[in-house]
């Protein structure tokens, strides 16, 4: 309604006038909210339902998460690989943390970015658009939704909108890119961790990574089991379990 008023207020304007009139309108409108978390303040661009869930529900749904990265420090590097749109990422920029944040989908990236200049964090977080998988090739990713801050992405994925896009070995996005190498990892991606582990199995067995705290109850017996075997082989040991998530750490 807002919307249509502005258009029929502007109509006279040219119409290069008319838009930039009506994208500065849509800026000052873009709802914000903000979570109050263990004494951080978060503020969260919130354009669709989706994203609305993170700011009310998300810090709620993973104390364990929380309480590991108040573990973190300022010497750290944390990988977060499924960012989403960043409420992980920001709580732990803002303990000074830096992170290098990994989302794939273009709506949530989109906001995750706007987050991180929200939250004044962007010094401390390199955010990647980027899928990862366990072969660098050409690939298809199926997007559960085209709302920011949805979930159930997955390569290969048969979903209402397919993005065509590279998927990339985390030892080649280390080893090409040149980033920071991680001293902790966040993984959540949906299904796919045993598919990112396989794939950065010579990131994983270097001293310099610390943890891994993966999602990992709610995957079958065999995902579990190739996710274990692979960070058992690298020298990890299971440290504990909090949610979802199993945390592992060099033995």
């Amino acid at each position: 309604m807002l919307y249509a008023l502005a258009r029929l207020l502007t109509a006279p304007l040219s119409r290069w006038r008319q838009l930039t009139v009506l994208a500065r309108l849509h800026d000052r409108v873009a709802p914000i909210a903000e979570a109050e978390v263990r004494g951080v303040t978060v503020k969260f661009l919130t354009p669709d339902r989706s994203a609305v869930y993170w700011p009310r529900h998300g810090y709620d749904s993973e104390p364990g998460t929380l309480d590991w990265i108040d573990t973190l420090g300022p010497e750290d590097v944390l990988y977060d690989i499924g960012a989403n749109v960043g409420a992980y990422t920001i709580y732990a920029a803002k303990r000074g943390v830096r992170v290098v944040a990994f989302e794939p989908g273009p709506p949530s990236f989109h906001v995750l970015v706007r987050n991180l200049a929200l939250n004044g964090v962007a010094n401390l977080v390199t955010p990647l658009c980027l899928a990862l998988a366990d072969r660098t090739e050409p690939a298809a990713i199926g997007l559960g939704d085209l709302q920011a801050g949805s979930v159930g992405h997955g390569i290969g994925e048969d979903t209402a909108f397919t993005l065509n896009t590279l998927a990339v070995r985390l030892d080649d996005a280390v080893g090409t890119l040149g980033l920071a190498r991680p001293s902790h990892i966040k993984l959540d991606v949906d299904g796919l961790e045993p598919l990112i582990l396989a794939g950065g199995e010579q990131m994983l067995g270097d001293d310099t990574l610390k943890s891994v705290l993966v999602e990992f109850r709610p995957h079958g017996t065999e995902a579990q089991a190739r996710i274990d075997a692979l960070l058992t082989a690298a020298g990890f040991e299971m440290a504990a379990e909090r949610e979802d998530n199993r945390l592992y750490a060099r033995e």
